[in-house]
C-alpha cells in the first residue's frame, strides 16, 4: 500500500483517486496534485477536530507549506495543531510530494503521467460539483459547531449552494450547469469577460 492509498484510508477520502484522475486528465501538474492532496488531508483534519485557526484550508496551508509565511506564523499554526493532540498533530506527516502523487498515478491508478488530454465538460462539472459540495460540507460543519456552542439555534437545517454565471457584456444570467452545455453565452465580443456568482 503507497502513502497516498494510506491516507486515503486514514483520513476517509474515498474520492480522492476519482478527483485525481479528472484533475490530471484537466491539465493539472503533478505539483497542483501535490497541493491538491496534502489540502484535502489538511481539509479533513480541521473539519474533524474542529480546531479553530484563523483562516481557510487554503490560506492555512500556504503558512505550513509555502515559502511567503513568515517562521512565527509557521511556529503558531503548528503549536496549536499540535495543542490539539492526534490526528492534527500528525497532519504534515500525511503530507505528500509530488512524486509521491506520480508513482501513486502511475503504479497504483495505472495513469500514464507524461500525457494529458485536454479538459473535457464532464471534468469541469465534475470539479465544480466536488467544490460545491465540500463548501457545503464546510458551511454545515460551521453551522452545527455554532450550535453546539450556544450560539445560534440550527439543530434541524439543510445547506444548499447554486453557482450562477453572468456575462458582463450582455448582463445574462446562467445556471452553471446550463452555461457550460450550452456552450457558454451568445456573447461574441472576445474581448468582453465573464463573471462567475455564487449564490
Amino acid at each position: 500500500m503507497c502513502k497516498v492509498e494510506r491516507i486515503i484510508e486514514k483520513h476517509g477520502l474515498s474520492d480522492l483517486d476519482e478527483e485525481l484522475r479528472r484533475r490530471h486528465r484537466g491539465g493539472a501538474s503533478l505539483r497542483d496534485l501535490e497541493a491538491f492532496v496534502n489540502r484535502r488531508v489538511l481539509d479533513r483534519v480541521l473539519l474533524e477536530t474542529g480546531v479553530a485557526l484563523i483562516g481557510d484550508t487554503e490560506s492555512i496551508y500556504r503558512v505550513l507549506d509555502g515559502d511567503d509565511a513568515s517562521a512565527g506564523q509557521r511556529a503558531e499554526i503548528r503549536s496549536q495543531l499540535e495543542r490539539a493532540g492526534p490526528p492534527a498533530s500528525e497532519v504534515e506527516d500525511d503530507f505528500v510530494s509530488h512524486q509521491t502523487v506520480k508513482r501513486h498515478l502511475q503504479n497504483c491508478l495505472g495513469v500514464e503521467t507524461k500525457r494529458r488530454s485536454r479538459i473535457t465538460l464532464d471534468d469541469a462539472e465534475g470539479t465544480v460539483e466536488w467544490a460545491q459540495s465540500r463548501n457545503v460540507s464546510v458551511i454545515e460543519n460551521t453551522i452545527e459547531r455554532l450550535h453546539n456552542a450556544g450560539l445560534i439555534e440550527a439543530d434541524h437545517v439543510d445547506v444548499t449552494q447554486s453557482v450562477w454565471v453572468t456575462c458582463d457584456r450582455t448582463g445574462e444570467t446562467f445556471r452553471l450547469r446550463d452555461f457550460l452545455r450550452r456552450g457558454g453565452c451568445d456573447c461574441t465580443d472576445s474581448d468582453g469577460d465573464g463573471g462567475a456568482t455564487g449564490g
